[in-house]
């Protein structure tokens, strides 16, 4: 992607590559461009050493502040913990997907850069992504063709994807606590605790007032907001019969 800047506000995997005094030098890995992290953007609080948030050759997820053909800023501390956590993953899936790419190429004698040449283009413009290839390879094969794909193409990244590809499953916790002093508290936690079960979601008893609730889905940000929006209403609903709170476990 030599040449290609991301668009303020996205998020980006880099590659620490250099630290001074009071920056870090950090390499776009899905741009192949170097970008600039000030210390006052490495962390809310005050930084003394920038080498204690960071180090050389570590892979870190950024915000892009500002991207210019002549300056690319970064900010570390403007990334939740929830964000850097599933923009990883979803990187370690695309490089994944890239080694699956290769095979698939491999199949009919081409190597990684000939397959890029070949189909990469097509597969970026209409799919997005290597994962999101695979991930229909296995779902709605039919709609590769549809796409452009040929025949002999769409074979092999079918059976590469029917051998090497599952699609990762996430998981989301977060601790309810309810408290109630009616006599018949008990039957208001069960009450509210079903709508959550009704709808999908693990409920388990931890200890009192405690309870886990889990949310399970393929994309992580969306079952997160899954679970803040059940635990919001149960929250909101069991505060007529007591106190009510939820955290989401980090």
């Amino acid at each position: 992607m030599k040449g290609r800047l991301p668009k303020e506000g996205e998020l980006v995997v880099c590659k620490i590559v250099k630290i001074n005094p009071h920056s870090a030098v950090a390499h776009l890995v899905e741009y192949d461009v170097d970008g600039l992290i000030h210390v006052s953007e490495v962390a809310s609080r005050w930084v003394r050493d920038i080498r204690e948030f960071v180090k050389e050759n570590q892979y870190v997820v950024c915000f892009v502040l500002e991207a210019k053909p002549n300056v690319i800023s970064l900010s570390l501390k403007k990334v939740h913990r929830e964000d850097a956590v599933r923009k990883l993953n979803e990187f370690k899936r695309e490089r994944r997907s890239e080694k699956l790419l290769e095979m698939a190429g491999k199949s009919l004698g081409k190597t990684l850069e000939q397959t890029k040449n070949e189909i990469g283009q097509l597969v970026i413009e209409e799919f997005g992504s290597y994962t999101k290839l695979f991930e229909l390879a296995l779902k709605s094969p039919e709609l590769l063709k549809s796409k452009g794909l040929s025949e002999k193409w769409i074979k092999a990244i079918v059976d590469i994807a029917k051998k090497n590809f599952e699609e990762k499953t996430y998981e989301v916790r977060g601790i309810l606590k309810l408290v109630s002093y009616e006599p018949d508290g008990v039957e208001f936690i069960k009450k509210v605790l079903l709508k959550a079960k009704q709808k999908g979601f693990d409920v388990h008893y931890i200890s009192a007032p405690k309870y886990m609730l889990i949310g399970k889905g393929k994309n992580y940000k969306e079952v997160e907001n899954k679970v803040r929006a059940i635990a919001e209403e149960i929250t909101k609903e069991f505060k007529r019969y007591g106190e009510a709170s939820f955290e989401l476990e980090k």
